[in-house]
């Protein structure tokens, strides 16, 4: 639950009547907060479903107005029924398409993991390096593509199974990486253990599963655990 000044202050932000000075300051305060970040999203939103009954209610009062008309024949009417069905369909298809609260936490939390230094002139685990290029480059795809090759000769292998989980994440695929993240959680010889819980707690975060989200746990002194901590009070 929000104070009623946090309330307030959000409200007045999202309609625009926030006063300069109030105005930076809490622009300063959304730069840092992603709960609040999150707050204001649902506000807008709020705004955005009453403007849309708000247009409805005017269509409906524009095709009243056709009728008791009666006979006179004038163009009016029917340029102000075809703009306000425009301006509806895009706000309907605005809400439908709109991130969700899941969606929305992910994308203020999440930065790609950097990857592993490349030793250029190693040549033992070539294909390995090369994938490790692309994935530094941004090419996700490629890398993917050629880490997914090594894991089905090497299924057991938690560096590439925690990379190609990676390679996923950055290709927004993140359905595809749970798998992969909650097996190198599970492996408690794996060094990338603790970074794959992070990783698999920001996609069920994506995907609005709270309840495989919850199962979690992060010790107080994990460098994630107070993002964590946001995150879940953000979904009360």
């Amino acid at each position: 639950m929000l104070d009623r000044d946090t309330f307030e202050a959000i409200e007045a932000y999202a309609l625009g009547t926030m006063p300069a000075a109030e105005r930076e300051h809490f622009e300063e305060r959304l730069r840092t907060d992603p709960a609040l970040r999150a707050e204001l999203e649902q506000q807008r939103d709020h705004i955005r479903a009453v403007e849309l009954g708000g247009l409805q209610r005017a269509l409906k009062d524009i095709a009243q107005q056709q009728a008791a008309s009666g006979n006179r024949r004038s163009w009016t009417p029917y340029l102000k029924v075809a703009a306000a069905v425009a301006v509806v369909m895009c706000a309907a298809l605005w809400y439908a398409l709109r991130p969700t609260t899941g969606e929305r936490l992910y994308a203020a939390h999440f930065s790609p993991d950097p990857g592993l230094p490349v030793a250029m002139s190693a040549a033992d685990d070539h294909a390995f390096q090369d994938a490790m290029v692309a994935y530094k480059l941004e090419d996700y795809a490629e890398a993917r593509a050629k880490w997914s090759a090594l894991l089905t000769e090497r299924p057991q292998n938690d560096t590439l199974r925690y990379y190609t989980a990676m390679a996923a994440l950055g290709a927004e695929e993140v359905r595809t990486a749970i798998p992969l993240l909650e097996a190198v959680r599970t492996d408690a010889s794996s060094h990338f253990a603790d970074q794959a819980s992070w990783y698999l707690f920001l996609a069920y975060t994506h995907e609005g599963d709270t309840t495989n989200a919850n199962t979690i746990r992060f010790d107080p002194a994990d460098a994630h655990a107070a993002a964590a901590a946001t995150i879940q009070q953000a979904w009360r």
